[in-house]
């Protein structure tokens, strides 16, 4: 049986998607795919999809002018809601959308640097190799 705070998480997670998806038909159309393909909502994987998306209209926004406002948006509400949310719910944006944005070295890499301040800051936290306080600095190195 699964933990009720687990299920009650993806639940919450699952509605704050839906919130966010309010007024953006691409995003609503992704995430009404997604629903057909899992059945129901699984935020982090949706999230996931999301970034792919972000990642591709933002290599597309210079041949399709245009194609980066939704997806910008899209960044725009998470980075509101980013500081609001719970601690679940923030590492579900970390883990679901800003970590499946381009690595170093991918293609659309570059995006990064459209996402708005909040979510680049932690984005680049995350790749940092020193991300957090080591053994050496008193920390537990995990």
């Amino acid at each position: 049986m699964l933990d009720p705070s687990f299920e009650q998480s993806v639940g919450a997670g699952s509605d704050l998607v839906r919130e966010l998806a309010q007024g953006l038909p691409t995003v609503l159309e992704l995430l009404r795919e997604h629903e057909d393909d899992f059945d129901e909502v699984l935020p982090t994987v949706f999230l996931s999809e999301i970034a792919q998306w972000y990642a591709e209209t933002w290599l597309a926004r210079e041949t399709d002018p245009g194609t980066f406002d939704e997806a910008s948006r899209f960044a725009a509400r998470v980075a509101v809601r980013y500081p609001e949310v719970s601690p679940s719910e923030r590492n579900m944006f970390a883990v679901g959308f800003l970590e499946a944005l381009p690595n170093p070295g991918e293609a659309g890499r570059g995006c990064l640097e459209a996402l708005p301040d909040i979510l680049r800051v932690e984005r680049e936290a995350m790749d940092s190799p020193n991300n957090g306080p080591g053994i050496g600095d008193g920390g537990t190195g995990l």
